[in-house]
């Protein structure tokens, strides 16, 4: 646990953001923050040179869990390198990335709990790169679609079809192809543009269970442990 100091000092130096919608950190912004994320569900973006913005992705392919800290990359004083984006309305504690490193950069504790993420972060990233390679497209999307149910199913869930694609490694058109095929199967039914309905969650499951055979890694057993929450 971080020494009572080193609490005080982030206490005082933090920010908290509650109910936050749309972006939470953008792609390269000065100056930098990191965050820990307290409630909600978000997804990286990245954003090219010419404007085009992909959500999702192979990093962040899975959204993530409450109490995740985020920007850890910026605590080198680079700008982030991926943007953050609210899926649900998220409350989070942020600093800025300069002062959270001198509060925090004596603190062994703290330096412990850092590295633990980054090493989760690398053992997601291997486990991604697998699902990608040994795993087909409907069964990535079916295990997305699970894993995500509460915003993924409804008239308008708050994932998109965009983000889906992302989550899921494939492209959009890949996406509509396997739903209509799933919804000529009576496993899903669109609802208007956006919304989908589970029909059949025993097919469904059916549909992602080589997804069995690559485990993902476990994530920190010590969520925000040695980061205090206001």
């Amino acid at each position: 646990m971080a020494s009572p100091e080193t609490v005080a000092r982030l206490v005082v130096a933090g920010s908290v953001v509650e109910n936050a919608r749309g972006t939470l950190l953008a792609q390269g912004e000065r100056p930098s923050r990191v965050a820990l994320i307290l409630s909600g569900t978000y997804v990286g973006t990245w954003t090219a040179p010419d404007g085009r913005i992909a959500d999702g992705g192979i990093v962040q392919a899975n959204l993530s869990e409450p109490g995740q800290f985020v920007g850890v990359t910026t605590l080198r004083g680079a700008p982030i390198i991926s943007g953050i984006d609210a899926v649900t309305p998220v409350t989070m504690f942020t600093w800025l990335s300069d002062e959270f490193r001198a509060i925090t950069e004596s603190d062994l504790a703290v330096s412990l709990e850092l590295l633990e993420r980054l090493i989760y972060g690398i053992q997601l990233l291997n486990h991604l790169m697998q699902l990608r390679t040994f795993t087909t497209s409907a069964s990535r999307l079916a295990g997305v679609l699970l894993d995500q149910e509460a915003v993924s199913f409804g008239e308008a869930p708050p994932i998109t079809r965009g983000q889906l694609s992302a989550l899921a490694g494939v492209t959009p058109q890949m996406v509509s192809r396997i739903i209509r095929k799933w919804e000529a199967s009576a496993i899903v039914r669109r609802i208007g543009t956006s919304g989908l309905e589970l029909l059949d969650r025993t097919a469904l499951e059916a549909e992602a269970a080589p997804l069995a055979d690559f485990p993902a890694p476990e994530p920190t057993s010590r969520p925000a442990s040695a980061i205090p929450e206001p």
